[in-house]
């Protein structure tokens, strides 16, 4: 995701790392909400700093009808003088969904070297993964976003051939699931589709392990494709809870504006 460093480096993940980690978690799992009361089906985008509202006005002449914003967390890069609970009302309005991005601590085997990471120990990555989403729907509400929205937990790409590390990060994951539902917000997940991803739904089925409600993978096969990737089954998320970032950062232009985006497809839940 366009957070601490363009997202070019996630999609970077070697093809060959295998997720060799055995599933030992033991934490208590929340059962998924109802359906998200909002589901968009279309061409999105997202740029590191929220456009300003002018921008997003003469964007409309583009096809995306969505974008990704940046709301908060310790790795978030960006400054966003923009993002206010004006502008998310005027944008809403205007007939764009918005896909909230929450880039907190990463996992302690992350490819990106200089990010805030997580504990390496289970039980203090479980903890921090609900403060996290405690701290996540503070923001979210700050800007006017309410319970039944999803908020997607922003997970670079990391060494799914590390076990321990692969654990501790689903243990993470499993907390902010946990308590974003609790909360009554959607529990969402972007990461790799060859690490995060990959990694997630390798739980399903497995005791002790709360999956996101919804997914936002990065593969950047240039493919407008929601099924069909490599490193993940169909079967995981079918149901309208999907978003794929399928083009890393290029400049694009529409209305005579310029922004560097990372362009994606969607299926799934966004806030309106």
């Amino acid at each position: 995701m366009r957070s601490h460093v363009p997202l070019r480096r996630v999609a970077a993940v070697v093809a060959g790392l295998v997720a060799t980690a055995t599933l030992t978690g033991c934490f208590a799992v929340v059962r998924p909400p109802p359906p998200p009361p909002g589901v968009y089906t279309g061409w999105g985008f997202d740029t590191c700093q929220a456009p300003n509202a002018g921008v997003m006005q003469a964007w409309l002449q583009s096809p995306f009808r969505s974008i990704g914003i940046y709301i908060g967390g310790a790795n978030r890069a960006c400054s966003q003088p923009n993002l206010n609970p004006g502008w998310v009302s005027t944008v809403g309005n205007s007939g764009w969904h918005m896909a909230p991005l929450y880039v907190g601590l990463q996992s302690y085997c992350a490819f990106q070297g200089g990010l805030t990471v997580m504990s390496q120990n289970w039980s203090a990555a479980y903890s921090q993964g609900a403060a996290s989403a405690d701290d996540a729907v503070s923001h979210a509400s700050s800007l006017g976003f309410g319970p039944g929205t999803p908020i997607y937990f922003d997970m670079e790409a990391y060494n799914s051939s590390d076990a321990p590390c692969v654990e501790v990060t689903r243990a993470f994951v499993t907390a902010w699931t946990n308590q974003l539902r609790a909360l009554g917000y959607i529990a969402a997940y972007y990461s790799s589709s060859a690490s995060g991803i990959r990694d997630e739904a390798l739980t399903i089925g497995h005791a002790g392990y709360s999956q996101p409600d919804a997914i936002w993978f990065a593969n950047w096969n240039n493919l407008g494709n929601i099924f069909g990737d490599p490193y993940f089954p169909d079967s995981a998320w079918p149901n309208h809870q999907r978003l794929h970032q399928y083009a890393g950062g290029h400049p694009e232009g529409w209305g005579g504006y310029v922004l560097d985006i990372d362009s994606n497809i969607d299926d799934g839940p966004l806030a309106a």
